[in-house]
């Protein structure tokens, strides 16, 4: 008995070592893929401004789905506004991972506000050709006077030496990209501290991250970039386009091109597409400043539209003032509707379902506003008035009565005497010509004729 317990025990043996062999296999490649983790990218260029706040906001979002590294923040900014500027070095410096600045691609430049941004990063990082410096704060291109350049050039000399500090950087030169505006090579930065590595591209940097130690909150971190998958983190496209609208030149255009539709629509009697176009232009310009913020513009043209298609039921435009409410809702949803904010399951707008949803309820409005301006257009009737032209039932075969014949008729729900110039058979239909008073009598005559 116990001879063949150990004959069995020997057979399966093979087996079961081959599912210990597999089960350690499978463990130590999902050890290795874990360890073996993702950094997230994502690039600030152009005018640093309310969007640049969203996409640095969401590309946060994304280290912890993704539990990264770090976060690589490529950039190349000329500068931009003060408030953008101080949520995004807030953000960085409290980021819960370490935030890599670089500034590339070459003759790139983190000037005035990029310069901030540099700074506050863990790791400063440059390509050749490249600089960084001149924050002295201006306003609309022309320097502060007075008190207010020397109230907002010490509250940003401050933050320049915190954010020098805060690296090991030296404060007082970080101070002077700010009160002396002065600019720095790539070289000249590396060798007056303000970075820390000089890299030709983005897989040189990696390479000089690579075993790099920082001291990050308090605790040693160590760099590991072999085998690291990269994350980017892309601006949407309805970004995008805000992004490009921020421009001082189309953000104008569009305000004046509003405000002239809106004053030529109150100088003209009605309601029409100028209002309609000018309130378009002055939301979509003032998003375009980031005066407005995203969720309240998308509102406000949801609601222009909307009121377009409605006084499209009464004003006679042509269908104008429709078309014009159906761009303004078509763009307060693409505003409202981010495709970019959803994670998982839903990750856009369909078009092959909101497209044709959209053509059939423009369709719907109009032959709506169609039937209501006829409705509008007809001549007003009421009371005795209003029966002219109903239709009926002979309720009594009509019979001769001196010049004309008389008889019952059914119309409107109520039985009333009934004339005729001829004679017309119960049960036949008639139409209401006119109503006649002393006595009151309806006269009629066969429908249809």
């Amino acid at each position: 008995m116990w001879k063949t317990r150990a004959e069995g025990w020997v057979k399966r043996a093979p087996l079961a070592a081959a599912v210990v062999f597999f089960a350690l296999c499978f463990a130590l490649v999902n050890r290795a893929t874990a360890d073996q983790g993702a950094y997230v990218e994502l690039r600030l260029d152009g005018i640093v401004n309310p969007l640049k706040v969203r996409h640095l906001a969401r590309a946060m979002e994304r280290v912890d789905r993704e539990q990264a590294r770090f976060v690589l923040v490529t950039i190349d900014t000329p500068g931009g506004l003060v408030s953008s500027l101080q949520e995004l070095t807030v953000a960085i410096t409290n980021s819960k991972v370490p935030v890599v600045g670089f500034v590339e691609p070459e003759t790139a430049q983190a000037t005035s506000a990029g310069a901030f941004i540099l700074l506050a990063t863990d790791v400063a990082a440059m390509a050749p050709s490249t600089r960084v410096g001149a924050a002295h704060p201006v306003a609309g291109g022309q320097p502060l006077e007075g008190a207010m350049d020397e109230k907002a050039t010490n509250s940003l000399s401050s933050l320049a030496r915190s954010l020098a500090e805060r690296r090991g950087r030296p404060p007082a030169v970080a101070e002077s990209l700010v009160r002396e505006s002065r600019s720095f090579t790539e070289k000249e930065a590396r060798a007056a501290g303000l970075v820390e590595i000089l890299a030709t591209n983005r897989a040189a940097l990696l390479a000089a991250l690579d075993g790099r130690t920082l001291d990050f909150r308090g605790k040693p971190y160590v760099f590991r970039t072999k085998g690291l998958a990269r994350v980017e983190v892309a601006m949407s496209k309805l970004d995008r386009l805000l992004d490009t609208l921020a421009d001082p030149t189309l953000s104008s255009l569009l305000l004046t091109l509003g405000v002239l539709g809106l004053l030529y629509e109150l100088s003209s009697p009605g309601i029409g597409l100028g209002g309609v176009a000018g309130a378009v232009c002055v939301v979509v310009g003032l998003l375009g400043v980031s005066v407005l913020p995203l969720e309240l513009g998308a509102l406000a043209l949801l609601v222009v539209g909307l009121a377009a298609i409605g006084l499209e039921m009464k004003v006679p435009s042509h269908g104008l003032l429709a078309a014009g409410g159906i761009v303004s809702l078509v763009l307060g949803a693409m505003f409202l509707v981010n495709s970019e904010d959803y994670f998982g399951g839903v990750e856009r707008v369909d078009v092959l379902i909101f497209g044709p949803l959209v053509v059939v309820t423009v369709v719907g409005l109009l032959l709506l506003a169609r039937l209501t301006r006829r409705a509008l257009e007809a001549p007003y009737a009421s009371g005795e008035s209003a029966l002219a032209g109903k239709t009926g039932v002979a309720k009594s075969t009509f019979v001769p009565d001196g010049t004309a014949f008389a008889g019952g008729v059914f119309v409107d729900g109520a039985r009333w005497q009934g004339t005729a110039d001829v004679a017309i058979a119960e049960g036949e239909p008639v139409e209401v010509v006119e109503v006649l008073r002393s006595p009151m009598r309806l006269r009629v005559k066969r429908a249809g004729r």
